[in-house]
């Protein structure tokens, strides 16, 4: 395996966006409707400006550690002992965050699609998958992401279409006449669930620019929580609070609704083979992670040797780790929260407090600091290149503004989410159209800030920082 792994912008940023929905969207939703009821589509704005905060976090300290990952970092920052600590934590969340998903997924086929086969050779399949492209590197598994995220986002943007005759507005009604309370707690519980972006930083290395480490995630994070949000909103459009609190994959049953003319009725499977690669990928790139952080404890980044060991070691410890489906939902659903806010804000302010103590070492790349290297003295016959660097620096100081541009864009209007949906909640029980209007403006706010942050990720691309 190469040791030198490189993934573009794009695929980061989707990367991004396939390892929040792939869990979001197996088990949690009921319970959020649970707690929420029809404002559960609400729930993921606190977690989407937790995403933003790892991005910063990662994109700071990869300004003054370029070419290294997350668990380097640590080691070079906290020191030999401590930094091993934290390396250690981070491997016992990302090997329970994988046994977690392992065994979710296979609860699932046994449900719905293969009640009859054994959930020992369900689970064996999947981890002989996952350790196949466990012996390759993160290219690989970005390029079949790439193929398959398209057609994912598609299927959501085309659910609203598909479902047209079986949405009912009055399900949702009355709009954020819940409490601010509930809310609240929809969005602590799925807070957990966004707490798994801390995997990425086993990848920073993988990324080029690091500018794009920030801007990539920022994407991906918005972009999934605009999809959640979707799922959910659907989901009570459909079959309302009550039902889908009590469904216990409501994602599945809702694509059971699509029927177009008499012919395509079991839409649900073809839907399901777009869906299962992005449930394999958030998988396979969990267990990237793992074999990484594993690899780090003995100074390597060749993690091939140690394949085969840590991926039947995942493969029993999911099999014993859970007695039942309701055991195993509840683990995920309820302690994940816990086990996030347990050690990655205090990782978090490590991390942004001992860096800052390095001075910045962003490769210096730029066209116009190489096109002028004697500090201006260049001789005379020299003016054409000149000329030319003066165009090239002007130009970047252009997207330089651009982009910071974007930047505040995407800031604003998640801003503008939330205060719009505290206006709503407190001003919906003296005039309902409050919350009305709000929950539009919510929406619309959502929708900008996806196009926005994409437009600010393009940008950091056409920039070298």
């Amino acid at each position: 395996m190469d040791s030198k792994q490189i993934i573009n912008y794009r695929q980061f940023s989707w990367l991004t966006a396939s390892l929040l929905t792939g869990g979001g969207l197996v088990s949690i939703q009921h319970d959020l409707v649970r707690v929420a009821r029809m404002d559960a589509w609400f729930t993921y704005i606190v977690p989407t400006l937790y995403g933003i905060l790892v991005a910063f976090v990662f994109c700071l300290i990869a300004q003054r550690f370029p070419g290294k990952n997350l668990f380097e970092i640590n080691k070079m920052i906290m020191g030999q002992g401590f930094g091993t600590v934290c390396n250690l934590i981070l491997i016992f969340h990302f090997w329970l965050l994988l046994i977690r998903d392992v065994r979710s997924f296979g609860k699932f086929m046994g449900t719905i699609l293969l009640p009859n086969t054994p959930e020992e050779i369900v689970l064996f399949l999947l981890v002989l998958l996952i350790m196949y492209f466990g012996r390759s590197s993160i290219e690989v598994m970005a390029r079949v992401n790439d193929i398959m995220f398209p057609y994912f986002a598609m299927t959501i943007i085309l659910l609203p279409l598909m479902l047209t005759n079986e949405l009912d507005k009055s399900l949702i009604e009355p709009i954020l006449a819940g409490d601010l309370i509930s809310v609240w707690n929809g969005n602590f519980l799925s807070l957990g669930w966004y707490g798994d972006v801390i995997i990425l930083g086993a990848f920073l290395h993988t990324i080029g620019q690091i500018r794009q480490v920030r801007s990539a995630i920022r994407h991906g994070v918005i972009l999934s929580s605009f999809f959640l949000a979707v799922f959910l909103l659907l989901e009570v459009l459909v079959f309302g609070p009550v039902i889908t609190g009590n469904l216990i994959y409501p994602n599945y049953n809702l694509v059971q609704q699509i029927h177009i003319t008499d012919f395509l009725d079991r839409m649900d499977l073809l839907i399901l083979s777009i869906w299962a690669p992005i449930l394999f990928c958030k998988d396979i790139l969990i267990y990237m992670a793992l074999l990484t952080g594993i690899a780090s404890l003995v100074k390597q980044r060749d993690y091939s040797t140690i394949n085969t060991p840590t991926g039947f070691f995942v493969l029993i410890t999911s099999l014993l780790a859970f007695k039942n489906t309701s055991e195993l939902f509840s683990f995920g659903n309820f302690s994940s929260t816990v086990i996030i806010l347990s050690y990655q804000p205090l990782l978090l302010v490590l991390l942004v407090g001992l860096s800052l103590r390095h001075p910045k070492k962003v490769p210096d790349e730029s066209p116009g600091k190489s096109g002028d290297a004697n500090g201006g003295n260049s001789p005379p016959g020299k003016s054409g290149s000149q000329g030319r660097t003066s165009r090239r620096s002007s130009s970047r100081s252009i997207m330089q503004h651009s982009y910071h541009g974007w930047s505040k864009v995407s800031n604003a209007l998640l801003l503008v989410c939330i205060v719009s949906l505290v206006v709503g909640l407190l001003g919906s029980e003296y005039y309902a159209m409050i919350g009305v209007i709000c929950s539009i403006i919510y929406g619309t706010c959502m929708i900008l800030a996806t196009i926005s942050s994409y437009m600010e990720l393009v940008q950091a691309r056409q920039q070298q920082v």
